[in-house]
């Protein structure tokens, strides 16, 4: 869902930015075809966008800076445990992205309207469709031709025209049969065929809209040139003058008009000259907006292919990895009996721990540099291959404890939250191959440090406090080296 709220901003930002440079430089210029063009790609392309893998983002950012994001810092709580859990950070208030927090239930409501607005209009359309093909139909100069039904009358819908046999022996029928032939001839019902779909799927940005009834006008103005061409300006604008009353269809078609105030810029644009051809230069500032459009999507959402955990039959590449020595600062975390600080004991665990992977060959960054206190998000935030959170349990006895894996999973259901599970699993099993005592891995919802990473992320808690003296045995940190390496897939 995440990703999901990720790739609905991104597809706004682009529509609201390429209709703002559509309103101030293109809807000007005569240039029907073009700005037919742009409307439609400008949609197209906010759809593919965020899929993209250039990630400009990375020309400015190195691998081991943290990665820019929209995130506000919410208070944090910390708490000690006195029955073997860990002590937990956890945040006062409850997460945006909480199963059943308001988040989530945006985010479905959003959804559910979308999936209703989808199969509202597929099935007007395809009713629409069996509507027309029980009426009698004929042909005229290679078109379909209906009698009108319902709302329709004078108009195109679908592929056929909809109007009086009749009226073809009126000069005023023949004129409404060339408008209609020629949306046909444009194909027009396939851009407002894609245009209604894309207004189902981003209903609530205003923007969908606006830009939905520039389009229609385009239409309007490229068969409004070809007659003017035809007919000349003057001739053609006085016929669409005289049909300012007549009633305005509803529904999925092509229109001779719609409102008054459209038709006046239709006239407006029919007599204006024509743009001179050196403007259009001026389309090539699209260039620059997709551009601006990659840069951005590369700050707020990080690429995924930058994990490496799981690349299979690729050339080993050196791989990051960020430890998070946990608390420090003010909060110092569990404290044993010896007045051994949890704080101190992660932070020289990951020190060990950090040599003997930087021995092995990988990049490994510190969440924190020495004893400081960081927000839970802010420890979180890096990009790399893998995050480990480092904890210890804390219960009243000397008694050891096995390690204990824990990794969200189930609130996403995201590719990352698969690398989660996946690399637990991986993990427990290399624990145990290196002669380490270790529980099952457990799924964790609550912790912040997972929530809000970016890369496959695990917590763990390496024993019980009060069961070491002063600090961990380098042995240990050796085992637990050789299994995070083991755990990494080539």
């Amino acid at each position: 869902m995440n990703s999901l709220l990720y790739y609905l901003l991104e597809v706004n930002c682009s529509l609201v930015i390429g209709a703002v440079l559509y309103f101030l430089v293109f809807r000007q210029l005569s240039f029907f075809q073009w700005n037919r063009y742009f409307i439609l790609g400008l949609c197209l392309l906010s759809l593919l966008l965020p899929f993209g893998t250039v990630r400009l983002g990375e020309l400015f950012l190195s691998p081991t800076s943290p990665v820019l994001a929209f995130e506000q810092s919410n208070t944090v709580a910390h708490s000690i445990g006195a029955s073997g859990d860990l002590v937990s950070e956890t945040e006062m208030v409850d997460s945006f992205w909480h199963p059943f927090s308001i988040g989530y239930g945006i985010a479905y409501g959003y959804l559910l309207v979308s999936f209703v607005l989808l199969c509202r209009f597929a099935l007007r359309y395809i009713r629409l469709g069996r509507r027309i093909g029980q009426l009698s139909q004929y042909q005229f100069e290679g078109f379909t031709i209906v009698a009108p039904f319902g709302h329709y009358a004078n108009c195109s819908v679908q592929h056929v025209i909809v109007m009086e046999e009749d009226q073809l022996d009126t000069p005023d029928g023949k004129l409404i049969f060339e408008h209609e032939s020629q949306h046909i001839v444009f194909k027009h019902r396939r851009d407002k065929l894609f245009i209604e779909i894309f207004r189902c799927l981003f209903w609530l940005n205003p923007f969908v809209y606006w830009m939905r009834r520039q389009l229609y006008l385009v239409h309007e103005y490229q068969v409004d040139e070809v007659l003017a061409n035809r007919y000349g300006n003057g001739g053609y604008a006085r016929f669409l003058l005289t049909l300012t009353q007549q009633s305005c269809p509803a529904g999925l078609q092509s229109n001779l008009f719609y409102t008054r105030h459209e038709l006046v810029e239709r006239v407006q644009a029919m007599m204006s000259k024509p743009s001179s051809k050196k403007k259009r230069w001026q389309y090539v500032l699209t260039v620059p907006l997709l551009g601006l459009l990659l840069l951005f999507y590369s700050f707020i959402n990080p690429p995924m292919h930058s994990w490496s955990i799981f690349y299979f039959g690729k050339e080993r590449t050196t791989k990051t990895i960020v430890l998070d020595p946990g608390h420090g600062g003010k909060d110092s975390g569990a404290t044993a009996y010896s007045g051994l600080m949890e704080k101190s004991l992660t932070w020289e665990t990951c020190i060990l721990l950090k040599q003997e992977l930087e021995n092995k060959g990988y990049k490994v960054i510190l969440s924190r540099a020495g004893d400081e206190f960081k927000l839970l998000k802010e420890r979180s935030n890096f990009e790399g291959d893998l995050l480990l959170s480092i904890h210890f349990d804390h219960v009243e006895t000397r008694e050891e404890l096995p390690i204990r894996i824990l990794y969200q999973s189930g609130v996403t259901n995201d590719i990352l939250e698969q690398h989660n599970h996946r690399f637990a699993f991986s993990l427990d099993q290399n624990l145990i191959q290196n002669g380490l005592s270790v529980n099952r891995p457990q799924i964790s919802t609550k912790h912040v440090v997972l929530r809000s990473a970016k890369i496959p992320a695990l917590l763990l808690e390496l024993d019980n406090i009060n069961a070491i003296d002063k600090n961990v045995k380098p042995d240990f940190v050796q085992k637990l080296a050789n299994a995070i390496d083991q755990s990494f897939e080539y």
